[in-house]
């Protein structure tokens, strides 16, 4: 994707969430478990906060990730006033990752991505998934843009699963995933040490036929395959979903 469509897909989903964070915060969110939207704008917005400041220092504010960063009392934002909180560290972290260029190195949370290019992905993509779970709380979400939706999935698997979860989905068998309304596809073939994904066009073991969006929601299992078309063998659809969970 190219990088200087992310800056308008972020705002794009921020000002949606500063929107919606406006609203009854109480929702739940229903396929998140024990998630209100009030979670989810914090949860936004402590990411925000922890990327925000690392990059600004050059390194990670704490040697426990965001998780445990964000699990500091002290770090905790006003619940009263969440919208214009939101709002703020959303800003300045636009701010921080956008005044560099694409190919600047800079701190991140990677072995492999070392430039700017890969937050101002990482945060668009983190931006767009939680609008559409915080939208979710509230009515019919929107699904996400096409193209946007394309680049989250190469993400997924060249970033999540190559670097964090390499060898979870070791085993038999192959899946290939076709977007319906934008060029993407994707072949997934298991092997004894994980899995290699590529562009090809062929036939697996199992197909899965939809919108990018939604192919992007099963990923990062938000929705079931129930939502796609198959053709196959779904129980590799729903091995793959439980056994990537990131």
């Amino acid at each position: 994707m190219d990088p200087e469509m992310y800056q308008p897909a972020f705002d794009d989903a921020v000002n949606r969430i500063v929107e919606l964070a406006s609203g009854d915060l109480g929702r739940s969110i229903p396929h998140i478990p024990d998630w209100t939207a009030e979670s989810a704008v914090t949860h936004v917005g402590l990411v925000f906060s922890f990327v925000q400041k690392s990059i600004s220092q050059g390194s990670a504010l704490s040697d426990q990730g965001v998780a445990g960063w964000a699990n500091d009392t002290a770090n905790q934002p006003d619940s009263v006033n969440l919208s214009t909180w939101f709002e703020g560290v959303a800003g300045e972290l636009r701010e921080t990752i956008w005044k560099h260029s694409p190919e600047e190195t800079v701190w991140t949370s990677s072995r492999t991505f070392g430039t700017a290019k890969f937050w101002m992905r990482r945060m668009t993509q983190e931006a767009a998934m939680h609008r559409w779970d915080i939208e979710s709380a509230y009515k019919e979400p929107k699904g996400i843009e096409p193209r946007l939706a394309v680049d989250g999935i190469d993400e997924f698997y060249g970033f999540f699963v190559s670097e964090r979860l390499p060898a979870v989905f070791a085993g038999n068998g192959t899946l290939h995933l076709h977007a319906v309304d934008v060029d993407g596809e994707w072949m997934i073939t298991r092997n004894s040490d994980g899995i290699d994904v590529d562009h090809s066009h062929g036939k697996g073991d199992v197909a899965a036929r939809g919108t990018a969006s939604n192919l992007l929601l099963f990923v990062w299992r938000r929705q079931g395959y129930d939502v796609l078309e198959t053709f196959g063998d779904t129980s590799l659809l729903e091995e793959h979903q439980r056994l990537l969970q990131i």
